[in-house]
């Protein structure tokens, strides 16, 4: 199986061995569609936990495990990272895993030059910013907004983009 992380457990919800998940997803609703979550026993090994239920609370993810009927049994799984199997994950056409972007080369649309790679991606409220690291080393932060995105191609590792003026300049 491959696994993709999608949250970390930060603490107990209740008394009955619920727990709230900071869910890393541009949408914590996201995983409600799933039933079955897997945590990370040692480098090699994942133990898979079965949910009873799954609902959005205040921008956190509440989740039920079969068998975690109490708070000292659920106390065990804060700090924990969750992660689903990635064969069961279908993503919306344009929409991609951030593990997928990262690493992938920026492609200056219009002239072709190689501007970076993209290292980081985050949401900072509007929308994804790409953190692209050029040759010299510089970091720059682009918007990854519909209007500037150009093309992605996850299998080539390639993003083209249309470059904005003075963005990724020395000055």
């Amino acid at each position: 199986m491959n696994y993709i992380e999608t949250g970390e457990i930060v603490s107990l919800h209740g008394i009955h061995g619920e727990v709230k998940v900071y869910p890393w997803a541009d949408y914590p609703e996201f995983l409600e569609e799933f039933d079955t979550f897997y945590i990370k026993k040692n480098k090699m090994h994942y133990q898979r936990l079965r949910a009873s239920s799954v609902r959005t609370h205040k921008g956190m993810v509440l989740i039920q495990f079969d068998g975690i009927d109490n708070p000292e049994l659920a106390r065990n799984l804060i700090g924990q990272v969750i992660y689903l199997d990635r064969d069961e994950i279908e993503l919306e056409e344009g929409f991609y895993f951030i593990a997928d972007l990262i690493g992938c080369k920026v492609i200056n649309h219009e002239t072709e030059e190689e501007i970076g790679e993209i290292t980081d991606v985050k949401n900072l409220g509007a929308s994804d910013i790409y953190y692209i690291q050029d040759k010299n080393g510089n970091e720059h932060m682009f918007p990854a907004v519909e209007e500037f995105l150009m093309g992605t191609d996850i299998d080539a590792k390639t993003i083209r983009i249309k470059v904005i003026e003075g963005m990724f300049s020395e000055d």
